[in-house]
């Protein structure tokens, strides 16, 4: 039997967040480097930008209650005589 507790997975999309903002960062540093300040990309930028803050929301508001200490199972009967299986 695997268990995983919840919060692992929370570090994973904490992970993602660091590696996504420090693309974005990367990004908007580029387009100014580079003059690439236009109005399609100010737009792009802004729909980009606005839809992470609203996933990001989502995000906080989905998870409120979230009990983090919670261990999810994965294969429980793994193992045991008593499986599907038959092993």
């Amino acid at each position: 039997m695997m268990s995983i507790p919840l919060f692992v997975f929370l570090f994973l999309y904490f992970a993602f967040l660091f590696v996504f903002v420090f693309f974005s960062t990367v990004n908007l540093l580029h387009m100014f480097q580079t003059g690439g300040i236009t109005l399609l990309s100010f737009i792009v930028t802004f729909i980009v930008a606005t839809i992470a803050i609203y996933t990001l929301f989502l995000t906080w508001y989905f998870l409120q209650g979230t009990e983090w200490q919670q261990v999810i199972e994965i294969l429980p009967n793994w193992g045991t005589s008593n499986n599907q299986f038959g092993i």
